[in-house]
């Protein structure tokens, strides 16, 4: 008896570990999900040589052009879904007087310096800062 409770309690233990190691988490996953728009655009603005925008509308993120091209008709960029999630866009006050719903990233590879909050209410919230010289995210908060 004593073998089979020390068991349980071991077991009871080593269910949260093994879950977080073994299961997905959905805050993580939308951070790389979101990371991985940011660097195709960045990619796609360096090897095509004009610059990339991640517009915000309704549905979600898109990766559009600034400026289409007759090759670009027809198209669909890449794109991060909302779902039920909220994802907001917060620029330095020097470059609030630019389109919010837009984030360029020029054909250098640079972008403007952004913070991105996202908060989903069934799944957590996560606060990314992304560099201006490299568009790598550094999270600064992240919660279920």
């Amino acid at each position: 008896m004593l073998a089979i409770g020390l068991a349980v309690i071991i077991l009871a233990l080593a269910i949260p570990v093994l879950g977080s190691v073994f299961g997905s988490d959905p805050v993580k996953e939308s951070y790389q999900k979101f990371s991985d728009l940011v660097r195709q655009a960045q990619v796609k603005a360096v090897t095509e040589k004009r610059t990339i925008l991640l517009v915000w509308n309704k549905e979600g993120i898109t990766m559009e052009p600034e400026i289409p091209r007759a090759e670009d008709e027809g198209a669909e960029g890449a794109q991060f879904a909302f779902g039920d999630a909220k994802v907001a866009l917060d620029r330095p006050f020097a470059l609030e007087k630019k389109p919010y719903a837009e984030w360029p990233f020029w054909r250098s590879g640079t972008c403007e310096p952004v913070r991105v909050i996202y908060e989903n209410e069934g799944v957590g919230r996560w606060v990314a800062e992304f560099d201006p010289l490299t568009a790598q995210g550094t999270v600064i908060e992240m919660h279920d």
